[in-house]
């Protein structure tokens, strides 16, 4: 059971958005408790439109990155898409080789593979392109950390373009052009935008100076629209912030998913068994399959198949991407297993404030999956190593607010390398500094939080009576959608009601329903069948997220249930 904290917020406020937007005060509340609160914001929020997209223009760079690509183009320089090996990177090269292919520039690409080449840019890659003819190399996701890279490029006389948007070091490559929205200096409005959004900018920038210059005037200017598919799946498995510029790409998104023409997508919700998609369908299913190449064989092949324009291709690659994922499932299973021993099997593992595991056997492009369920699981920062042949490289994860990046670079005289994100990071060592860098990272890490951040707990949203959630309830709810990092979905609470008919279903879920005279809902605990069995046999206080549920033409509402209490 965890700890509930009940949200308040000011009633005038509330009371405002529902009266000049002429929203239900249950919405309103709801807007004011994510933190917006002004008309403006809720306006927005609510109905995100491309109007509202920034000018490309306002990051950092982008003049002289877009300026650069033009005299490529008119030159018939050979440009080179250098991605990332996870699905915000293949997705990102993706994009870029479907909008140059649409106005008719070949370009080339390339994905390193994440054993044998590690992360971001290397130099035998960037030799070997140089030996092809690369004059141009665009990074995405990527490249931000690249300082010797970079200077190679120099040497070999490729123009590098970097485009990414990982947190930024204290000293910048020297690239021709870098385009972040963290940078310094960069006026670009939303900060937290995954790599596929910063692509996403550069064709949007890029296909405004080519209308200006005229390139359209013979062919047919790509409606960009269409690509916002990609760009919503990408920000979604990305787990940055739904909120603002975000929000805009993953609801748009969502609703040309629907109708989408490129064939490798069709093919992935196929064998995902996905009909009408929605933000957890991107992050759960989707994603996950698009990951599963990159994490455990070779990432071109989920840019082969998002850019795929054979139906045929598209079925074998997605079906080979779905076996990858079964084989990725089984193995991040068994990792799972020896991390929880090992943490265990430690007698002071109750009194550390995080866990850094680490086994020569595990494979490194699957621990950032089990750190992340370990982080959850034990309520504290996890690093779970494996071993490639440079050393030991793996994944962090945090708990709570830590910030995770800072956290790690006061550990940096004990890594090769690290870098990401405030929720997530991957970091390089020498086996001989893993003791010296566990210790660091535990002194970091109770530096910042104490036991009491470490507490499982829910944030809920409001109390209800049962007899208030219909589809009407539902109706108010959508219009918060879609939700994920930043725009969590509501999560509600009722006191005193009888679990009846309780079943066990799947492999110790629970089902049950609720009864009284003004309702009747169906409920599921998933993996809570075996304690709530126990602990339910009076009236019980729920806290519970709702949705429709369809089943053979037929419509319900369902409450997922979060955490339970026998009433007092």
């Amino acid at each position: 059971m965890k700890q509930w904290h009940i949200r308040s917020c000011s009633a005038e406020q509330i009371d405002l958005l529902s009266r000049e937007l002429k929203i239900s005060s249950l919405l309103a509340r709801l807007l004011v408790l994510r933190e917006i609160k002004s008309l403006e914001q809720a306006d927005l929020f609510l109905n995100p439109a491309l109007k509202n997209l920034p000018n490309p223009f306002l990051l950092k760079n982008m003049d002289r990155a877009v300026d650069r690509l033009i005299r490529a183009i008119n030159q018939n320089e050979k440009i080179t898409i250098y991605g990332d090996y996870d699905v915000d990177g293949t997705t990102a090269t993706s994009l870029l080789l479907l909008f140059f292919r649409e106005i008719g520039v070949m370009v080339d690409f390339y994905i390193p593979h994440r054993l044998r080449e590690g992360y971001s840019l290397n130099r035998q890659a960037l030799i070997d392109l140089k030996k092809k003819g690369t004059q141009i190399i665009i990074t995405v996701d990527n490249g931000i950390a690249a300082n010797d890279e970079a200077e190679l490029t120099h040497e070999l006389g490729i123009d590098l373009i970097i485009t990414d948007h990982h947190e930024v070091p204290s000293v910048v490559p020297s690239a021709f052009a870098v385009i972040n929205p963290l940078l310094d200096g960069s006026s670009y409005p939303c900060k937290m935008i995954c790599g596929a959004a910063v692509a996403f900018n550069l064709m949007m920038a890029l296909r405004s100076r080519l209308r200006e210059n005229g390139f359209f005037e013979n062919r047919r200017e790509p409606n960009l629209k269409k690509y916002l598919d990609l760009v919503a799946l990408a920000t979604v498995a990305d787990v940055v912030p739904l909120r603002e510029v975000n929000r805009i790409f993953v609801r748009l998104g969502l609703e040309q998913i629907a109708k989408t023409e490129w064939s490798g997508l069709k093919a992935l919700m196929e064998v995902s068994q996905v009909d009408k998609p929605d933000s957890t369908h991107l992050g759960f299913r989707l994603g996950p399959r698009l990951n599963a190449c990159g994490r455990l064989y070779d990432a071109s092949m989920g840019v082969k198949l998002l850019t795929s324009t054979d139906p045929a291709e598209a079925r074998l690659l997605a079906r080979e991407l779905d076996s990858a994922n079964r084989e990725r499932q089984g193995v991040e299973d068994e990792i799972l297993k020896e991390a929880v021993m090992k943490v265990e099997s430690d007698s002071d593992f109750q009194k550390r404030m995080s866990h850094v595991l680490y086994d020569k056997k595990w494979h490194p492009g699957v621990v950032g999956i089990v750190a992340s369920r370990l982080a959850s699981l034990f309520n504290r920062p996890v690093v779970v190593l494996g071993e490639d042949k440079e050393g030991l490289k793996g994944s962090a994860r945090t708990f709570g607010g830590l910030n995770l990046i800072e956290t790690l670079r006061e550990c940096e005289t004990h890594l090769v390398k690290c870098g990401g994100h405030k929720a997530a990071a991957g970091v390089s060592l020498k086996e001989e500094n893993l003791e010296n860098f566990r210790m660091a990272f535990e002194k970091s890490v109770s530096a910042r939080i104490g036991e009491n951040d470490c507490l499982a707990s829910l944030s809920l949203d409001d109390e209800l009576d049962p007899a208030v959630i219909n589809f009407e309830f539902l109706s108010h709810l959508e219009r918060l959608e879609p939700f994920g990092e930043g725009n969590p979905e509501p999560l509600f609470f009722i006191r005193k009601v009888l679990a009846q008919y309780p079943k066990i279903v799947g492999e110790n879920h629970v089902k049950f329903r609720l009864k009284g005279e003004r309702y009747n809902l169906e409920a599921i605990g998933f993996r809570m069948a075996e304690s709530f069995l126990q602990k339910s046999k009076g009236p019980v206080d729920l806290a519970f997220s709702c949705e429709a549920h369809h089943y053979k033409g037929n419509s319900s509402i369902q409450l997922t249930i979060k955490d339970f209490k026998p009433s007092i």
